[in-house]
C-alpha cells in the first residue's frame, strides 16, 4: 500500500469569539487544496516517514497533534482511518532547515557521467550498481550491497575508464525537497501568513495514512 499525506496549515490569530487581544490555532488551508498527496523523498527528509533504510535526520518526527490543535484538524485526524506519524513543523524551524545537510553515509550513491568533448560531464545514470563500476573501481557489486558503500569509498571518491566516471556522491535535503518542486506552494502560504501574523504563529500540522 502507498502512504499519503494529510494535513492544514495552521494560523494562530484572533477570531470571532476570543476577547481583544486573544488569539487561538484555526486552520488556514487544507493541504489537499496545494496539490500535495504522495512524495516519499520529502516524507523521509522531513518527517522521517517512509525511510526505509534511515539514510535521513528528519526535521520534525513523530510529534503527535500540537496539544492547541484547532477543533477542525482535530476532526479531520479522526476521521481519516488509519491515521498514523502524526507530527507538526513551524515555519520558523522551516526556515532553519539546512537544506545542504547530506544523507548518511549509509545512503551515498554511486553515479555514472559522459565525460563529452568539451570536457563537461553528462549524467547517464544517477544510481549505477553494476559490473562496469566493479571494473573501475575493484568493489565487487555482488558481495558488497548498496547501504554499505559507504565503507568502501568516500563521497566525491571517482573512477574514470575513458569518456565513463564513477562518482560516490550523497544527496542533500534540496536534491529531494527541491526549492520549485511539490512542496513549493505550502512553503509559499506559510511564508505569506508568517509576513502578516508572524512565522511563531503559523504551523503545518500533517499526519499519514
Amino acid at each position: 500500500m502507498g502512504t499519503d499525506i494529510h494535513g492544514y496549515i495552521e494560523c494562530r490569530t484572533w477570531k470571532p469569539g476570543l476577547d481583544p487581544g486573544e488569539t487561538a490555532w484555526q486552520p488556514a488551508v487544507d493541504l489537499a487544496l496545494l496539490g500535495l498527496y504522495r512524495d516519499y523523498a520529502g516524507f523521509a527528509v522531513l518527517f522521517g516517514v517512509r525511510d526505509i533504510h534511515d539514510e535521513w535526520r528528519p526535521v520534525a518526527a513523530g510529534r503527535g497533534l500540537p496539544a492547541d490543535v484547532s477543533g477542525v484538524v482535530l476532526a479531520a485526524y479522526d476521521m481519516c482511518e488509519p491515521a498514523v506519524d502524526a507530527t507538526w513543523i513551524g515555519w520558523g524551524e522551516v526556515c532553519a532547515i539546512d537544506w545542504d545537510e547530506p544523507a548518511a553515509a549509509r545512503a551515498t550513491r554511486i553515479a555514472r557521467y559522459r565525460v563529452l568533448p568539451d570536457g563537461r560531464r553528462e549524467l547517464v545514470h544517477r544510481e549505477d550498481w553494476s559490473r562496469g563500476f566493479t571494473r573501475a573501481s575493484g568493489i565487487d557489486v555482488l558481495s558488497a550491497g548498496t547501504g554499505s558503500l559507504g565503507g568502501h569509498c568516500a563521497e566525491g571518491d571517482e573512477w574514470q575508464t575513458g569518456t565513463t566516471v564513477f562518482r560516490a556522491e550523497r544527496d542533500r535535503r534540496r536534491d529531494l525537497v527541491p526549492a520549485d518542486g511539490p512542496w513549493e506552494p505550502i512553503w509559499s502560504v506559510m511564508r505569506t501568513l508568517a509576513g502578516v501574523h508572524g512565522g511563531q504563529n503559523v504551523r503545518l500540522v500533517v499526519w499519514f495514512d
